[in-house]
């Protein structure tokens, strides 16, 4: 688990979208809060314990958070942004009342796509939902990232 320094400055907005939500790494962090992230379309390939953000003209919500810069370098190792498998890009992302704010977001690299077989028509329904409507203390917490 990630240690919580969310209270240092320089607090950097993350985008969780995956087991970052599942495995509640937004738990104890600072300005959590349902995202609107468009551009970009969540798959989950039938077999993986985890989903992707591809680039898209689609949307999907997700949970944004802040973390501090040693976080951030956690989850940069988790992601396997230095083995190339998932890089960190800044993205715009819509909060409550058509906030329009940005975050990063993890995304696969174009060879973790190329690998994986990777395409908008694995996943056209977005069914990390129901992974999603598994964990009560994440929809206790945001009802609205299923809705």
């Amino acid at each position: 688990m990630i240690a919580n320094n969310s209270t240092c400055f320089n607090l950097i907005p993350i985008v969780g979208y995956g087991t970052f939500i599942t495995r509640n790494l937004w738990v104890d962090k600072a300005n959590v809060e349902v995202c609107l992230v468009k551009n970009f379309t969540r798959i989950y390939p039938k077999g993986n314990w985890f989903p992707y953000a591809l680039r898209s003209n689609g949307s999907f919500k997700a949970l944004k958070f802040n973390v501090n810069k040693q976080e951030l370098e956690t989850l940069d190792l988790i992601e396997g942004v230095n083995e190339g498998l998932f890089e960190r890009v800044n993205t715009e992302i819509y909060l409550k009342n058509s906030r329009k704010s940005s975050a990063f977001i993890y995304i696969p690299t174009n060879n973790t796509i190329a690998s994986q077989n990777l395409t908008l028509e694995i996943d056209k329904t977005d069914r990390w939902i129901e992974e999603i409507l598994k964990n009560s203390k994440v929809i206790h917490e945001f009802p609205e990232l299923v809705t």
